[in-house]
């Protein structure tokens, strides 16, 4: 039988490597959420300009196409520029 602090030091031993790749994988898992969370942002906000840029080209020239275009970057402008300040877009 090994005493309370050999158990210890043992259990510590397996289970110390198994902790550290758990939280590589934890971090690595956030970064990837973080990162994607970001692009979807972006995409929320440029689809929104998209509709509203083709609608009010539509309603006030009669036009389409390049309106929607248009809507579409400065939606991704406006979302880029709330991100930079830390604002959030859509939640």
């Amino acid at each position: 039988m090994l005493s309370r602090e050999q158990s210890e030091a043992a259990s510590k031993a397996v289970l110390e490597p198994k902790r550290r790749q758990l939280s590589l994988r934890q971090e690595s898992n956030r970064q990837r959420e973080e990162f994607w969370e970001a692009h979807r942002q972006k995409a929320v906000v440029g689809l929104v300009g998209f509709g509203l840029g083709g609608t009010l080209g539509y309603y006030a020239i009669g036009d389409v196409f390049p309106w929607n275009m248009v809507g579409l970057g400065i939606g991704f402008a406006l979302a880029t520029i709330c991100r930079g300040l830390g604002i959030p877009v859509n939640k």
